[in-house]
């Protein structure tokens, strides 16, 4: 991992990591209920999948600290859309052929996937495309959360390109998206889950403020938040900015506070896996499968045998994110990169 920076936010940093292994232990649990009696996808514990609500408003965060950097610059938007790309797109790509040649080679062992050529090109391309429930549901399913990321990054270009705030331009595209989810159709691509990068880039500006809190307001708060993200139920899934997007804008809130206080005490191990996170977060989908089927052999179908799916995906997801970050995304960066990459997130300095 390269030597963090006094103006990384490891904090944040950190909580990518815990976002990524939150939803890692949701397909864990997912994996083992859908073979249960009794239980349906996501009845038996589904607040794992709030990680990816703690990835978007972390995402609204650094997208703010982004634009400032990139403001600038001679051409700002054209240098921020070449840095989402090159640090979003190839490794999903690679990712994404490693899943095709798995279903060319094992159809019989993945279901819900065809390789019909334009399924397979609005894959690549991240635009939506949707299974028989009206769900995005590309090669890669996790890949559905990268196509409202891709999404945010176009309306981000365009605040650069037209030089006016951030929330200026995002505020008003992304609450009519929700707007038009909850009093139209929900069913497609307009969610209300878009507001949470709205929570993210509040967070972004009031940076300096929320670091001037006492450390141990936002650590109180940051726990409570956790913990109510972990219980709380999903409801309607248009509520989700409420019952899952606070929380989880909460819950990053409090870390960005607590920083100074953070950085001082996280492990290593726990940055590393921050760095790993996406990497983690888009292999994961091969090894939980692969977990399940070996625990549903070897141990008995219940509470023993769902904690040793839980532990050993989340210990081999960590495992192969690590691997695939050191040796596929980074070395990727270095080579599309024209200056050294930044494994860590970035604080306005």
């Amino acid at each position: 991992m390269a030597q963090p920076r006094p103006n990384d936010l490891l904090g944040v940093q950190a909580l990518r990591a815990v976002a990524a292994l939150l939803v890692v232990v949701y397909h864990a649990v997912e994996q083992w209920t859908h073979h249960r009696p009794g239980y349906g996808l996501g009845q038996y514990w589904p607040n794992g999948s709030a990680g990816v609500d703690i990835f978007f408003v972390i995402s609204g965060l650094v997208m703010t600290i982004s634009v400032r950097r990139n403001a600038g610059r001679a051409h700002p938007a054209w240098t921020f859309a070449k840095d989402r790309l090159i640090r979003i797109v190839p490794l999903y790509w690679f990712v994404t052929t490693l899943k095709i040649a798995a279903v060319a080679a094992l159809p019989g062992l993945v279901a819900r996937i065809s390789l019909d050529p334009l399924y397979v090109a609005t894959s690549y391309m991240l635009l939506p495309f949707y299974d028989g429930n009206t769900l995005i549901y590309p090669v890669l399913p996790v890949g559905w959360t990268l196509t409202y990321e891709m999404f945010f990054y176009i309306l981000v270009t365009m605040s650069l390109l037209l030089r006016t705030p951030l929330l200026r331009t995002c505020m008003p595209v992304l609450a009519a998206v929700a707007a038009y989810a909850i009093t139209v159709s929900p069913d497609g691509f307009a969610n209300t889950i878009v507001l949470e990068f709205l929570f993210g880039i509040v967070i972004g500006s009031a940076i300096p403020r929320l670091q001037a809190l006492p450390p141990i307001l936002g650590l109180s708060i940051g726990a409570i938040a956790f913990l109510v993200l972990l219980v709380i139920p999903i409801g309607n899934g248009l509520m989700r900015p409420l019952s899952w997007g606070v929380p989880a804008a909460v819950i990053v809130a409090a870390v960005v506070s607590t920083e100074m206080t953070l950085r001082r005490v996280i492990p290593r191990w726990l940055l590393a896996a921050g760095n790993a996170s996406y990497a983690t977060y888009l292999t994961h989908g091969f090894i939980v499968p692969a977990v399940f089927i070996l625990c549903a052999r070897s141990i008995a179908f219940d509470a023993a045998g769902l904690a040793a799916t839980i532990i050993l995906s989340l210990f081999f997801s960590g495992i192969v994110g690590q691997v695939f970050h050191s040796l596929i995304e980074q070395p990727c960066l270095l080579r599309l990169r024209t200056r050294r990459p930044v494994s860590t997130l970035p604080a306005p300095g």
